[in-house]
């Protein structure tokens, strides 16, 4: 008896031990950026409720907390027979390391949606436009990836582009990035752009760039349609996002194993 009840006191520490050493959930803090339109018939499982959320193509969404270790499950709900049914929209990988992400979700298959028809939200909208089946694009959102004091330029057009910002000259080949130093106080910094095409160089902004002071800003170049291959001319739109010099809010939603990170505007 005396034996037993040590080795179930035995057994009772070495499982307090491994206990107390368990690594905790991975936790990553999300933001969202839309491609094209604004998105608010997404749904992701929080608590084990469903939570909206609302995605937009030239600002950053609220910011979501996801504990665990995924994947990220974004549906619709549409019906089916008469019946709501989840229909799966996006399923996530959360790199590993990731503490402070953004999620770029770009349109998928579409083809891949079982159903079409989405049903409305509370208020009897949906998104019109809005893609049934997502892509997406992880991208380092912490301070250290993109430090106070920077402002970041992606592109992710299928052209290489040529930058002079200020007095800083960059040239990014597509899905490449570059930070440069933001000016402090300065409402605009000059900027011309251009885009190769055909082995020619053509020239689409001239313009100043709005810099509104942030704590640090971060200008994503996308291609703004299909036709800039057929006219020769680059047709690159330049949306501007911005991290203002405040504390961060707190997260609006906690979501947990299966669930899913502020403001920003378009320039043209």
């Amino acid at each position: 008896m005396t034996s037993k009840r040590n080795l179930l006191g035995i057994l009772a520490a070495v499982l307090g031990l491994l206990a107390a050493s368990a690594t905790p959930l991975h936790a990553v803090q999300v933001r969202l950026l839309g491609w094209s339109v604004t998105d608010g018939d997404l749904q992701f499982d929080a608590n084990r409720k469903p939570a909206r959320l609302k995605v937009f193509p030239d600002s950053f969404s609220s910011v979501i907390e996801f504990e665990g270790e995924g994947p990220i499950v974004l549906y619709k709900m549409v019906e089916h027979e008469g019946k709501p049914r989840k229909q799966i929209a996006c399923t996530i990988t959360v790199p590993a390391g990731m503490e402070q992400g953004l999620l770029i979700l770009v349109p998928g298959d579409q083809s891949k949606a079982a159903f079409k028809k989405v049903l409305p939200d509370e208020s009897g909208f949906v998104s019109v436009g809005a893609p049934l089946i997502y892509d997406y694009l992880w991208f380092d959102d912490s301070p250290k990836a993109r430090p106070p004091g920077t402002l970041e330029f992606r592109n992710l057009s299928r052209l290489p582009i040529a930058l002079q910002i200020d007095q800083n000259q960059l040239m990014l080949v597509p899905q490449a990035k570059a930070q440069v130093p933001l000016v402090q106080g300065s409402k605009r910094m000059p900027l011309r752009a251009a885009a190769q095409i055909g082995g020619q160089w053509k020239l689409f902004r001239s313009n100043p760039l709005s810099t509104r002071s942030p704590d640090r800003m971060l200008v994503i170049l996308r291609d703004a349609g299909a036709q800039e291959a057929d006219a020769g001319e680059p047709n690159i739109m330049m949306i501007s996002l911005y991290d203002w010099p405040q504390s961060p809010a707190a997260p609006e939603a906690t979501a947990s194993t299966a669930a899913l990170a502020g403001s920003g505007r378009r320039d043209g």
